[in-house]
């Protein structure tokens, strides 16, 4: 890991308000203090808008982080790059993630891999820090460097699919087959135990909507999407439903280092993988670090 009353109070009066224009000026001075057009009678408005240039400078660091990452691979068509804006945006305050952005490689069909960067102002004690996982989706050879990263290179994929049983035909049009695809979806229940600097273990919950859908292949009832489970709405897990026009399969990735995670499909563990934390690699088709960074 990289290692995320009267003529007396009329003078008090002017002596009170001078010394507060004298306060006012010199910290309208101060280049280190924001600089927020406030409008007088509306605090709520200043909040706001305080806030969306906060969010606003997390995004560009993390923006930042992800087009920095170079793609290369013995395959000429393999992508340079991610895709340019991120599948999903989240946080987890009560970790201490005060930011978190899902990215994409690869701009049509299944994902070639799947990039987290979160933001942590103190990580592990460490200090200011963007945490990144890495799940490499396809069996493509490739190679992934950043100003953060030395070199990824992942020995395959790291989610292998299964075929759903009892699952039905899937529909000849797009929209009763994404209505499939969440009926499949909801059959799927995950959990999470959670080793950082104290322990717990959580029922994730799956977001109702999916975070991407794209076509597996060129054949007409080709289809996919991918879910999160997430503690709060925090991923810890990405589900992956497809179909080419014959059957349905799913696919099950990590996306939390420190964690046990464990899928059930109907009352079955069909997936469990430990924590992670102890066996990173930059081999491995699943791993995580960090890098220092700074942002409000």
């Amino acid at each position: 890991m990289q290692t995320f009353a009267g003529c007396g109070l009329k003078r008090s009066l002017s002596a009170v308000i001078a010394l507060l224009g004298m306060v006012a000026a010199r910290t309208l001075a101060d280049d280190n203090v924001p600089k927020i057009n406030a409008v007088k009678d509306e605090p709520k408005d200043v909040v706001a808008e305080e806030k969306g240039d906060v969010a606003e400078r997390r995004m560009a660091v993390m923006k930042s982080r992800a087009e920095s990452f170079r793609f290369t691979s013995s395959d000429k068509d393999f992508p340079k790059q991610l895709q340019p804006m991120p599948l999903f945006r989240y946080e987890d305050q009560t970790r201490g993630y005060v930011d978190g952005t899902v990215w994409r490689l690869g701009e049509q069909g299944r994902p070639l891999a799947i990039i987290t960067a979160e933001l942590h102002p103190m990580y592990l004690s460490a200090g200011s820090v963007i945490v990144y996982d890495f799940l490499s989706l396809t069996e493509r050879p490739f190679t992934a460097k950043s100003a953060d990263v030395t070199g990824w290179t992942p020995g395959g994929s790291a989610v292998t699919m299964e075929r759903i049983p009892d699952a039905p035909e899937p529909a000849k049009a797009a929209a009763a087959r994404l209505g499939q695809i969440k009926q499949l979806a909801r059959r799927f229940k995950a959990t999470q135990e959670v080793r950082e600097l104290d322990t717990s273990f959580v029922h994730l919950r799956m977001l109702p909507r999916e975070i991407d859908r794209y076509s597996p292949d060129k054949t007409a009832e080709s289809d996919g999407a991918i879910f999160l489970f997430v503690n709060g709405r925090n991923p810890a897990i990405v589900l992956l439903i497809e179909t080419k026009g014959q059957e349905w399969i799913y696919g099950v990735g990590r996306l939390s280092a420190p964690s046990e995670l464990t899928m059930r499909l109907d009352d079955t563990v069909v997936w469990k993988q430990p924590r992670a934390f102890e066996s990173l690699s930059w081999t491995n088709p699943y791993t995580a670090s960090n890098a220092p960074a700074t942002f409000p």
